[in-house]
C-alpha cells in the first residue's frame, strides 16, 4: 500500500455522489446534526470519565499514550493519541475537547447517508441520517471527551468502505482505493474500542456466509482477496489482539479486571439497549408508546419487505438487508453471549456502531411504505419522538457537577483546613477543577474504619467532604465519624449538585 494510494482513498470518500456532490437536502440534515452537536457544548463540567480522558493525555507522552497506557486502561490507544493531538492545536477547556467528539458525530451523519444511499437508495439513506442526527443517544455522545463518538465513526466508516469493495471488482483502481479505505478505517476501528472488532466480525459472518445463504447474490469480492485484507489488518491490530487476549484470559481465571462494574446482560438489557438507542434514558417518565410502535412498525416492514436487493444502478450485487441486519445484530448478541461465557462486557454505550444499523433499517422500513405522504408522516412522528427528550437533556444537568462542587469547596477553604474525597477514583476529577495546591486533599476508601476517617481531619481546622459514587450508608458513616469528633459537630454547611454532595465542618461549630 503506497501512500498515494492511501492519498487516494481519502480523495476518494469526498469525491463520492453518496457524499458531496449529494442532493440538496443532506445540507440541511448536516447543520440539524451540527446544531444539536454543538450546542451548549462546554456548558457542563467534566464528568468521571472524560475527566479521566482529559488528564491521560495531559499526563503522558503520545508513546506513553501508545505503550504504558494500555497496560492499565481497557480501551486502545488511537483515541487518546487523536486527542491528544486535538488538545495540542485547541486546548484542553470543555469546548475544545468535546468538539471533537461533535466532529466525528457529524461526520458519522454524512457517511450514514452515503452507505444508506449505496446499499439502498437516496431516500433510505436521508431519513437515516435525519434520525441520527436527532438520536438523543448519538447527540450525548457528540458531546462527551470519550471515544464513543468516535467509534460509531469509524464502524459506519469501515462499513462505507467494506459495500464499495462488494460492488467494485479488481483490478479496477477504484476497488483498490477501496481496499486501502477499508483496512484503514478498519484497523482505527479496532484501536479505538474492542466492540471494534464486532464489527469486522459482522462483516466477516457476511462474506463468508454468501454461499450459505441462498438470498444473498454472488459478490464481486472474492474469498481469496478478502481474506488477504483481513490477513493485513489482523497483523497491523495484533499487538492489540494479543494484550487483549492476555486481559480476557486474566479475567476469565479471576484476575482483576477493569470491567467489574458491569453487570451480567439480560434480555432486559437488550430492550433497554434498544430504548436507549431512541433517547429512553432520557425520558423522566414511561417509554412513549407511539415512538415504541412506530419503531417496531418500521423494523417489521424492512424484515419483511421484498426489497432485499441493492438499488445502485452500478451494480445490484449486493444484498442489502443482510449486511445490515449483521450489522445491527452480531455487535449485539455476540459480546452478550461473551459476557455469559467469559466475564460481563456488554454496555449500551459500546454498541453505538450497531445503533447506526439499527436506523439504518427503520429508514428501509420507513421507505417500503407505498405513499409518500405516509413515509412523511411516519418520518415526522420519529423525528418528534426522539426529539422530545432534547430540551431536557439542554435545560438540566446530565454530568456530574464537578466544576461547581470544587468552586465552593475552593472558595471556602484557606491552607489549615482539609478535603475528603469519599471516593479514591473521584479525585482526579474533582483535582481537576480544585486549584488549591496549599490545601491537603485525602482519599477515604468506602470501607474505612470511623478511626482512620477521624485521624484524617486532625489538625486540621475546617473539613470539607466530597460524596459521590457511594451509597447512603458509607455517606452517613463518613459523616458520623467527623461528627463524632471532638472538635467537630453538626456540619455547617451542605452544597448538593447533580451526583454530588458537599458538606463542610467547622472546627468553631462546636465551640462551647
Amino acid at each position: 500500500m503506497s501512500l498515494s494510494a492511501v492519498t487516494e482513498a481519502a480523495d476518494e470518500i469526498v469525491r463520492d455522489r453518496s457524499l458531496l456532490g449529494a442532493p440538496i437536502e443532506l445540507y440541511p440534515i448536516i447543520l440539524l446534526a451540527a446544531a444539536l452537536r454543538l450546542f451548549r457544548l462546554e456548558a457542563e463540567s467534566y464528568w468521571l470519565d472524560e475527566a479521566f480522558s482529559v488528564t491521560t493525555v495531559l499526563s503522558n507522552t503520545p508513546y506513553e499514550l501508545l505503550v504504558s497506557v494500555p497496560g492499565n486502561d481497557p480501551h486502545p490507544p488511537f483515541y487518546y493519541l487523536l486527542l491528544a493531538g486535538w488538545t495540542a492545536v485547541f486546548g484542553a477547556g470543555e469546548l475544545a475537547t468535546r468538539s471533537l467528539s461533535a466532529v466525528a458525530g457529524i461526520a458519522t451523519v454524512v457517511v450514514l447517508y452515503g452507505i444508506g444511499r449505496r446499499l439502498f437508495d437516496r431516500e433510505v439513506g436521508a431519513i437515516a441520517a435525519v434520525l441520527v442526527a436527532v438520536s438523543p443517544f448519538h447527540v450525548w455522545y457528540s458531546q462527551e471527551v470519550r471515544m464513543y463518538s468516535l467509534l460509531g465513526f469509524l464502524t459506519v466508516l469501515s462499513f462505507y468502505w467494506f459495500v464499495r469493495m462488494q460492488t467494485e471488482s479488481p483490478p479496477d483502481g477504484t476497488s483498490v482505493r477501496a481496499e486501502v479505505g477499508y483496512v484503514i478505517a478498519t484497523v482505527l476501528l479496532g484501536y479505538t474500542h474492542v466492540f471494534g472488532l464486532f464489527a469486522i466480525l459482522a462483516q466477516n459472518a457476511y462474506v463468508f456466509s454468501r454461499y450459505l445463504v441462498r438470498i444473498v447474490p454472488r459478490s464481486r469480492l472474492t474469498v481469496r482477496r478478502w481474506i488477504a485484507l483481513e490477513g493485513i489488518t489482523a497483523l497491523l491490530l495484533a499487538p492489540w489482539i494479543v494484550r487483549l487476549f492476555r486481559r480476557t484470559v486474566a479475567a476469565h481465571g479471576g484476575e482483576t479486571s477493569n470491567v467489574g462494574w458491569i453487570p451480567l446482560p439480560t434480555a432486559a438489557t437488550i430492550r433497554e439497549t434498544f430504548a436507549a438507542y431512541l433517547g429512553g434514558h432520557l425520558f423522566s417518565e414511561s417509554f412513549p408508546l407511539l415512538l415504541s410502535l412506530v419503531t417496531v412498525g418500521c423494523l417489521v416492514l424492512a424484515f419483511s419487505s421484498n426489497r432485499w436487493t441493492a438499488t445502485d444502478r452500478r451494480d445490484a450485487s449486493l444484498n442489502a438487508t443482510y449486511v445490515v441486519v449483521l450489522w445491527f445484530v452480531v455487535p449485539i448478541l455476540v459480546p452478550v453471549a461473551l459476557s455469559h461465557v467469559i466475564t460481563p462486557i456488554f454496555v449500551d454505550r459500546y454498541s453505538i456502531g450497531a445503533s447506526l444499523a439499527f436506523f439504518l433499517l427503520i429508514a428501509n422500513g420507513v421507505r417500503t411504505v407505498s405513499r409518500p405522504s405516509l413515509r412523511y408522516v411516519i418520518t415526522g412522528m420519529l423525528l418528534i419522538g426522539l426529539a422530545l427528550p432534547l430540551p431536557a437533556y439542554y435545560q438540566n444537568d446530565q454530568k456530574e457537577q464537578w466544576r461547581a462542587a470544587a468552586t465552593t469547596v475552593e472558595s471556602n477553604v484557606d491552607a489549615d483546613d482539609v478535603v475528603l474525597v469519599s471516593r479514591p477514583f473521584t479525585e482526579r476529577t474533582f483535582g481537576y477543577y480544585f486549584d488549591r495546591a496549599d490545601v491537603p486533599t485525602v482519599q477515604i476508601a468506602p470501607d474505612a474504619p470511623p478511626d482512620d476517617i477521624r485521624a484524617s481531619v486532625d489538625g486540621h481546622d475546617d473539613v470539607w467532604i466530597v460524596l459521590s459514587y457511594t451509597d447512603s450508608s458509607t455517606n452517613r458513616r463518613i459523616l458520623q465519624a467527623v461528627a463524632n469528633h471532638p472538635e467537630y459537630g453538626d456540619p455547617a454547611a451542605v452544597n448538593r449538585y447533580n451526583g454530588i454532595i458537599v458538606i463542610g465542618f467547622d472546627r468553631t461549630s462546636n465551640d462551647g
